[in-house]
């Protein structure tokens, strides 16, 4: 591999390894803290919270630019074939489709449907919906934390 794409995989393992640690920690604690509040209370703040990430530059970069850097680099590891070319690629695919894909088909129509609740007659539906994104944003920490390692893996 190329000094340039060198760094572009280091880089992109920084971003996505990134990105996995951030779902991580909302996973673990922020979201712990919302179901601990009365479900009304919770429900709205995840509202606000929905409403937040994707006007919030920091986490839709966190969010796409590993993304992106991952294709740029798995296309060069399928033409250029370097030593290690096939961990780029598993790495690329985790992500895109660990990451992203579990946002675009997963979280964002959880969190539409979140968005049309209303907290103070629906509260009751709040628990089990949080069950089930945080099991859905478990996946994405661990496919951007898998593609960190695969892509830094890629360096030996």
């Amino acid at each position: 591999m190329t000094d340039v794409w060198r760094i572009l995989a280091a880089v992109t393992a920084a971003g996505a390894a990134a990105s996995g640690g951030a779902f991580w920690t909302y996973s673990t604690f922020t979201t712990t803290a919302l179901g601990r509040l009365p479900a009304a209370r919770g429900m709205a703040a995840m509202q606000q919270v929905n409403l937040a990430a994707p006007r919030s530059v920091g986490f839709m970069a966190l969010l796409l630019v590993p993304a992106v850097l991952a294709v740029g680099a798995a296309v060069h590891a399928l033409v250029a074939r370097p030593p290690g070319g096939w961990l780029v690629v598993a790495a690329a695919v985790a992500y895109l489709v660990g990451v992203v894909g579990t946002t675009v088909v997963f979280h964002v129509p959880r969190n539409d449907a979140l968005a049309a609740m209303d907290p103070l007659t629906q509260a009751d539906a709040f628990g089990s919906w949080l069950d089930a994104w945080v099991a859905g944003n478990h996946v994405r920490t661990a496919s951007g934390l898998l593609s960190g390692l695969l892509l830094a893996l890629s360096l030996r």
